[in-house]
């Protein structure tokens, strides 16, 4: 799930830059349908077909996703990456509280400080920018309403789906959600351009293959509350690309701030581990 957070945390930037060359939603779309033509490719070679789990979370997720995915990219038109990733990771964290009454997994006390530690975080992270609710925030707040949302739905059908099935008919579903509106822009023009295709390649690659496909194998092992928590680690990798790759400012108040997110992630992941079970002792002979 890390790692997962890792490769989405670098899309921050790249989305940012890409905008300047092709609309959010086909920008989306774009990504979505050459990942979806991938993981088709790799079902097909490994003979599998989505079963009804992996159909019912795939299409449910997928909404999901393409509401977070858009609004997200619309969003970073007007506002920076770091204010971006802060707004995100709120929906991500919100993602324990709905699983409550959704899929009756209550938050641990132990959860519920790690999210709070891991919101005062991000919200130093995203420092005073984050406070104004323009455009841009608004449509990246949608969008984070959509994360929760799409965390709690993989949560629902990954523990007993196919995770590739999954997540191919995730990514379908995202494609056949944008078409409409996407088929107004051309599709095949920013592949035409070496750095707008370098930076496409990466979003379906790590942002929309890799990175999904991951969650959903952590989903079948951890609860929704403890992934929207680990997704909170999106703000730290994304200020991280966006210092050394996305020109944006770097001080103490960073630090801060990853410093709380960082420590509200390990007290969880300390206290579960402890809760964990050991193995069971051999009976004596």
């Amino acid at each position: 799930m890390v790692a997962a957070t890792a490769l989405w945390g670098a899309t921050f930037v790249i989305i940012r830059d890409s905008l300047a060359r092709i609309d959010p939603v086909a920008l989306v779309c774009n990504r979505f349908a050459v990942a979806t033509l991938l993981l088709v490719i790799v079902l097909v070679a490994r003979r599998q077909r989505p079963d009804a789990e992996a159909w019912r979370g795939g299409v449910l997720g997928g909404l999901f996703a393409a509401g977070g995915f858009v609004f997200q990219a619309i969003g970073l038109e007007t506002t920076t990456a770091g204010t971006s990733a802060f707004l995100t990771s709120t929906g991500s964290l919100l993602a324990g509280l709905y699983a409550w009454p959704i899929l009756r997994q209550r938050p641990s006390g132990a959860l519920v400080a790690g999210i709070a530690l891991a919101a005062a975080g991000s919200a130093l992270l995203a420092g005073p920018a984050a406070l104004r609710v323009g455009a841009g925030e608004t449509w990246t707040l949608l969008g984070a309403l959509c994360w929760g949302a799409w965390v709690v739905a993989q949560a629902r059908f990954a523990p007993h789906a196919e995770p590739l099935a999954l997540t191919t008919v995730q990514a379908a579903t995202v494609t056949v959600a944008l078409l409409p509106w996407a088929l107004h822009h051309p599709l095949l023009e920013p592949w035409r351009e070496p750095a707008t295709a370098a930076r496409l390649l990466y979003l379906v690659v790590a942002g929309s293959v890799v990175a999904p496909f991951l969650q959903v194998v952590a989903l079948k092992t951890l609860s929704a509350g403890r992934v929207g928590l680990l997704l909170a680690l999106e703000p730290v990798f994304a200020l991280v690309f966006a210092i050394a790759f996305g020109g944006e400012r770097f001080t103490l108040r960073w630090w801060l701030g990853a410093a709380l997110i960082l420590a509200g992630v390990i007290w969880v992941e300390w206290r579960s581990l402890r809760a964990e079970p050991g193995p069971t002792p051999e009976p004596s002979r």
